[in-house]
């Protein structure tokens, strides 16, 4: 009669396939009895922590390394998990390491169910964060400094403004004053120097009006509430009603959405995007500018999740039949300051724009522009028409 080798125990046989799992897992694992003893732990925890299984397997958790794992707050965590039947997850522990240096871990703690349905054992998972911790502490502080930094700018712009306003303001009064008075007794040279001099001080006082608005735009802006662009397009074509009829320009606003924002920052952007249309057009040729709404082109969604962003985002363009510009210069012409063309050509500070990207930016969108010398030009504002929870709504 043949011999027949003896079957593994099925506890044996559960044991081991329990610890093959174990060792798939990429985190430090251990695996402690109902006396809080190791009874094993993968490879990953032994790299880890650069331990070996004889100094590890057998001994009470407490009594690992120098003690590491001996914190009043873990061992009640641990104490209860068998009796009362609980888990814990993301218990932080922050040590100094014998082998490996000071390290910051959380740690996750579960039942280990038998096939009787008893909970026999403790499955210890321990997730390294020190890198993350790290960073994390790396951002607070940059971003602390960047916010000092923020109102130390904002300060300096306001006593900027004011103390450049001042003497702006005086400059233009008495210049006007001179012109009134003498202006007729001034040879032609000294006529064109104080004219220079006072429409320099007119761009002066526009560029310092411009620079606040554009430092403005978060520091002074309003919560979102749902704003209703059709309204504002309108306003904004009312308050630009003498540049309209001076150019005899024709603006065209058809059906936009309603949208969570803020009023005025949107009443600005529509404002700037139309009046930049106004000011850049064809000589000859009156100025038609249409403002419309349309649908974001993803006809064929690749995912479920391009197909919901169509669904949230909407698209409000401004065109227009102006002298237009090269695609070229497109990031040039929303930086503060740069202008495409001379000042004696274009009125101006070169800032309008790069507050309407700001203001976009604010909201959570893009701008961008479609034009070529001649053509006129196209600019499209894609925004959220619902913000994300947790932005401020009234």
């Amino acid at each position: 009669m043949a011999e027949t080798s003896n079957p593994v125990p099925r506890k044996n046989r559960a044991q081991n396939y329990f610890q093959d799992i174990v060792e798939t897992v990429r985190e430090p694992l251990i695996v402690l009895d109902s006396d809080l003893r190791v009874q094993g732990a993968s490879r990953s925890f032994y790299r880890a922590f650069r331990v070996t299984k004889e100094e590890t397997e057998g001994r009470l958790i407490y009594e690992l390394g120098d003690r590491q794992w001996d914190v009043p707050a873990l061992r009640t965590l641990l104490e209860e998990i068998l009796p009362e039947h609980t888990e814990f997850d993301g218990f932080e522990v922050d040590h100094e390491f014998p082998r490996v240096g000071r390290r910051v871990i959380l740690l996750n703690a579960r039942q280990i169910i038998n096939e009787q349905r008893n909970a026999t054992m403790i499955l210890l998972a321990i997730e390294d964060v020190t890198d993350r911790r790290r960073v994390e502490e790396k951002l607070r502080i940059y971003s602390a400094k960047l916010e000092r930094s923020n109102h130390e700018l904002q300060d300096f712009a306001q006593v900027a403004s004011h103390d450049l306003q001042e003497p702006l303001r005086k400059i233009m009064a008495f210049g006007g004053r001179i012109e009134s008075k003498a202006g007729e007794s001034l040879d032609p040279q000294c006529r064109d120097y104080l004219r220079r001099m006072l429409n320099a001080a007119t761009r002066m006082q526009s560029l310092i009006t411009d620079l606040m608005t554009f430092s403005r735009v978060e520091t002074k802006a309003q919560p979102f509430v749902k704003t209703d662009l059709s309204q504002i397009a309108r306003e904004v074509s009312t308050d630009l009603e003498t540049r309209i009829e001076q150019s005899g320009a024709r603006i065209e606003i058809e059906e936009l959405p309603t949208i969570d924002a803020d009023p005025l920052q949107m009443r600005q952007l529509l404002q700037n995007l139309i009046g930049n249309s106004l000011k850049y057009f064809q000589a000859g040729v009156p100025p038609v500018v249409r403002v419309y709404s349309q649908k974001l082109d993803v006809s064929n969604p690749k995912s479920m999740v391009e197909s919901a962003l169509a669904r949230k985002l909407c698209q409000i363009l401004v065109t227009d039949n102006g002298i237009g510009f090269d695609e070229k210069y497109l990031d040039r012409i929303f930086t503060v300051f740069q202008r495409l063309h001379k000042k004696a050509d274009y009125e101006g500070t070169g800032v309008g724009l790069a507050i309407c990207r700001k203001i976009v930016d604010r909201h959570g969108g893009t701008i961008t522009a479609r034009s070529s010398p001649g053509q006129g030009a196209t600019f499209v504002v894609t925004m959220p028409i619902q913000q994300t929870k947790g932005t401020e709504l009234v």
